[in-house]
């Protein structure tokens, strides 16, 4: 009897929590992303990754199903982000999740997405909270802050004679996932911080920060700032003669869209930024992923935040087909935890998750101007 009760169980159809968000030909994903408000430039990111779904759809799908994204906007903030993922939990009845731009509201949503147990992918927001503790449901598909916050301190020490180090950054746990994996970094490597400087969110002038800045005299500041206060930043360091001073920034800016802030090369001229492609936005490596985006979206345009979801979207796909077209969550997660050392063809580090860990991408380039172009650097002076 007890055998036949287990060939009952092996029998059994997939529970319908299993298969929610299938058809015969239709695979839902929930998207959420801030398509409004200050951080409304992010949503380049579920942008990027929807076009990605759109070629695959017209290559014939995954294993005869076509992948539809349900949209909902989180505007960067996290009542609106919990509004959304419990709207398309509940009411859109998604299979997945994948996206997210911004770690306050993905923090906000974790419980809410491991409580449901569907899977979520994130694809941009990078705090390591968000996946760590383990959650058998949830993966990173990009560099998390403290893969970034070290690879910033890498960088920054591979510049010759680089001894005196200055951060700034916002209070927040975004700031924080990046910038306590370099001071790790550093201390590992003998160096304390010469100044720690605080510039909250929508602050208007650096001043005081800079000027306890150049009272330090660092050789390398990093600085883990928004995109708008970055810019503000850089302009104050130009206005008080400090512009020569080389600046590590996280992936939460875009190089050329900082240039486009600031307005003026002389700048962002010695501006770094955690770059976690193969490529700069214009050069030959991204050209195909670009035009492909282009081709779905041809009203967008192009930030290297258009390709900050990519990698994560090709491991989506990649466990998908793994899984068959009997499709299941659980398969889905498993097939998942089975992709080791993936070339996504966009990432510069390869995507590896096993049941242990979930943060997939442990490594970033950097990207810098080079005699006056934007280059892919694995260290100070070296061309990726």
């Amino acid at each position: 009897m007890k055998i036949f009760a287990g060939l009952l169980l092996i029998a059994l159809p997939a529970t319908a929590e299993e298969t929610t968000g299938l058809t015969d030909d239709t695979i839902k994903i929930g998207v959420m992303g801030p398509f409004s408000g200050n951080a409304a430039s992010y949503s380049k990111a579920e942008i990027g990754m929807m076009a990605y779904y759109e070629k695959i759809n017209d290559e014939g799908g995954v294993n005869g199903r076509k992948l539809v994204a349900v949209q909902e906007d989180t505007a960067c903030d996290p009542a609106k982000g919990l509004a959304a993922v419990k709207k398309l939990i509940s009411q859109d009845e998604v299979f997945m999740l994948h996206g997210n731009s911004c770690s306050g509201v993905a923090l906000a949503i974790r419980p809410v997405v491991e409580e449901a147990g569907l899977p979520w992918v994130i694809a941009h927001a990078a705090s390591d909270s968000i996946s760590d503790p383990l959650a058998p449901n949830i993966f990173h598909g990009l560099p998390t802050g403290s893969a970034n916050g070290r690879a910033m301190a890498e960088f920054v020490l591979s510049r010759p004679d680089t001894e005196r180090v200055a951060i700034i950054e916002h209070s927040n746990d975004w700031a924080h996932s990046y910038s306590d994996p370099a001071r790790a970094y550093l201390k590992e490597q003998g160096v304390e911080p010469v100044a720690d400087q605080t510039m909250e969110r929508g602050q208007t002038d650096a001043t005081a920060q800079i000027l306890k800045l150049r009272e330090a005299k660092p050789d390398f500041i990093i600085a883990a700032l928004y995109e708008a206060e970055t810019a503000i930043f850089l302009r104050d360091l130009k206005k008080y003669g400090m512009s020569d001073i080389p600046v590590m920034g996280t992936a939460g800016t875009d190089l050329e869209n900082t240039l486009k802030r600031v307005g003026d090369f002389e700048t962002v001229k010695n501006y770094f930024v955690i770059h976690s492609y193969i490529d700069s936005l214009d050069g030959a490596g991204l050209k195909p992923w670009g035009d492909m985006i282009t081709k779905y979206y041809p009203d967008e345009q192009l930030s290297t935040f258009s390709f900050a979801s990519l990698g994560s979207a090709v491991a989506v796909v990649e466990a998908l087909k793994n899984a068959g077209p009997d499709l299941t969550r659980s398969k889905f997660i498993a097939e998942l935890e089975k992709i080791d050392n993936l070339d996504t063809g966009i990432l510069s580090h390869p995507i590896t998750f096993t049941a242990d860990d979930h943060q997939g991408v442990k490594g970033s380039a950097v990207a810098g101007f080079v005699d006056g172009q934007p280059t892919v650097l694995r260290s100070w002076g070296e061309r990726f």
